[in-house]
């Protein structure tokens, strides 16, 4: 009887992913930071918003667009009990693509592939990585990092807000504020695009940045956070960012912006 009840369960479950997924996951700001924009990685990663550790002073501007999404638009985080009987390697691309109903070459099949690819990838020298398919996964990680919550070991949640009305558009904002966020350890977690949610999960020394900023075009207010990594030269040379800010591997600190969906 409960071996049934568990059968049905799964079912439901998985009928509801189909549902949900058919909505659209929508765009996410990820840790290869290169959103979707066409046929020019440029563009889309002059939406992620980069800039230099030499940049943070107040006034300074910085395009970028920040993606929201209503939470209840969200695909569900799973259980691991439920994440654990969906398989999850790129080496069963085709199998997931049929089982979420997802035609080989159509963008959402793009972007699962490109999520299992880079969930395969090894951590650079220096970082602890892994993608959270579910809950339980997710906490694990953080705990292990941060200390599993012992007697000494302080933590928190952070991650960027709106502070009126969210803007969903590619515009200039300034640097209003600027505070560092000291902590011995950063975790980091960016929302995958993928038909239940994935979170690839890493540490590395890092700083922290709380920034205050706000809109040149409509005027909209962010309470944002900002990851500057201190060490980039184990990042491939044709990263992205190096093309776009014209610097080297391992030269300076290269930063971020986190977006509302992506927490540290």
């Amino acid at each position: 009887m409960a071996k049934g009840f568990a059968s049905c369960v799964l079912f439901i479950m998985y009928l509801s992913l189909l549902t949900l997924y058919s909505i659209g996951n929508g765009y996410s700001q990820h840790h290869n930071h290169q959103q979707d924009d066409g046929d020019d990685p440029l563009d889309g990663a002059r939406k992620v918003g980069f800039f230099t550790v030499d940049d943070l002073y107040v006034g300074k501007v910085v395009g970028i667009q920040f993606y929201t999404r209503d939470p209840s638009s969200l695909p569900p985080f799973l259980s691991k009990e439920v994440a654990n009987h969906f398989l999850f390697s790129i080496k069963e691309l085709l199998l997931i693509l049929q089982l979420f109903g997802m035609a080989l070459g159509s963008l959402e099949a793009q972007l699962a592939e490109r999520t299992l690819r880079f969930c395969a990838e090894e951590p650079t020298k220096g970082e602890q990585k892994t993608c959270a398919t579910s809950i339980e996964s997710f906490i694990e990680f953080a705990s292990s990092m941060l200390g599993g919550g012992q007697y000494g070991v302080d933590f928190r949640s952070i991650k960027t807000t709106h502070l009126g009305k969210p803007v969903s558009i590619y515009q200039n904002y300034t640097f209003l504020d600027i505070k560092e966020v000291h902590s011995p350890i950063v975790v980091a977690f960016h929302i995958m695009d993928y038909p239940y949610i994935v979170y690839m999960c890493h540490s590395q020394t890092s700083r922290v940045y709380q920034i205050k900023i706000v809109g040149q075009n409509v005027g909209d207010a962010l309470n944002a956070f900002v990851i500057c990594h201190i060490d980039t030269s184990q990042w491939a040379p044709d990263h992205i960012s190096f093309k776009l800010l014209s610097v080297k591997p391992g030269t300076i600190l290269i930063c971020h912006f986190f977006g509302p969906h992506n927490p540290v």
